[in-house]
């Protein structure tokens, strides 16, 4: 069992991570209208406009996928679809919602959209992410599929994602919290890999389209 305060620790480190290319964008574009005597610099405002939008975008995200893991009660896989598409039109790949409003735990939504940035990271060179879901017996699957050039799963996000005990650091943090997230709302997570593509299967007999 994870402590808490490594945990927290952990997250805190990976949105720490994530936030310093924006930051860096503003940084450079506030040091370049100050080194023009505060002429409005079109390069200038470029970089601030880029990195503040991609600073706004991933701390929507991570509040949501993160900082609200312990939130109960019933909700829908539409809860999670503005602060997906927001983050998505600050990343390289293409997002394509092609599910159904699916009704789920709270959890298992977060679970989803932790599921949504992973794929992302299995795409060095963009492509596509998308989001479908079906019936499959008593239950219903969601999968999330990454497609594109060299997409590759990392072994210690595959070990993370099966609740292995593979090392803990702010770069595995994320799956291994989507990996608790899915315990708590009742969600088997499935991993699949392929030529130039990733799948990602959150199935439970809790999830109702």
């Amino acid at each position: 069992m994870i402590e808490n305060t490594k945990l927290t620790a952990l997250v805190a480190s990976r949105i720490c991570h994530d936030m310093v290319e924006p930051m860096s964008a503003i940084i450079q574009g506030l040091e370049m209208i100050k080194e023009g005597d505060g002429k409005l610099d079109p390069d200038a405002l470029s970089l601030l406009d880029t990195g503040v939008g991609k600073a706004w975008a991933k701390l929507e995200f991570f509040r949501f996928a993160m900082a609200g893991a312990t939130a109960e009660g019933d909700s829908t896989l539409e809860e999670g679809r503005a602060v997906a598409d927001k983050l998505y039109g600050v990343l390289k790949p293409e997002l394509i919602w092609n599910a159904p409003n699916v009704a789920m735990p709270r959890p298992a939504v977060r679970v989803i959209v932790n599921l949504l940035l992973i794929a992302n990271e299995c795409l060095p060179r963009g492509g596509t992410v998308e989001l479908t879901a079906e019936k499959q017996g008593d239950a219903v699957e969601i999968v999330v599929s990454a497609k594109g050039p060299r997409a590759k799963l990392k072994e210690t996000t595959a070990q993370a994602l099966r609740g292995g005990e593979g090392e803990l650091s702010g770069h595995t943090i994320q799956p291994t919290l989507t990996a608790l997230l899915a315990r708590q709302g009742g969600v088997e997570l499935i991993a699949r890999e392929s030529e130039e593509r990733v799948d990602f299967v959150a199935r439970s007999p809790n999830f109702k389209l």
